[in-house]
């Protein structure tokens, strides 16, 4: 966790601090945002032809 890095901090105990916390209602919590779909190699392959294409 980058909070125990930068509190210099075990892990464990941030996470205990932050639960409490959570628990506490001083600080919210929501499930992490997914990554978004990994581009479709063609489509980008044909877009950069086309945009080649335009250039000549």
């Amino acid at each position: 966790m980058e909070t125990a890095a930068v509190l210099e901090l075990p892990v464990s105990a941030v996470r205990v601090l932050a639960a409490h916390l959570i628990d506490l209602g001083l600080v919210g919590a929501r499930p992490p945002i997914p990554y978004a779909a990994q581009p479709d190699l063609d489509l980008l392959e044909r877009v950069a032809d086309g945009l080649r294409a335009l250039k000549l």
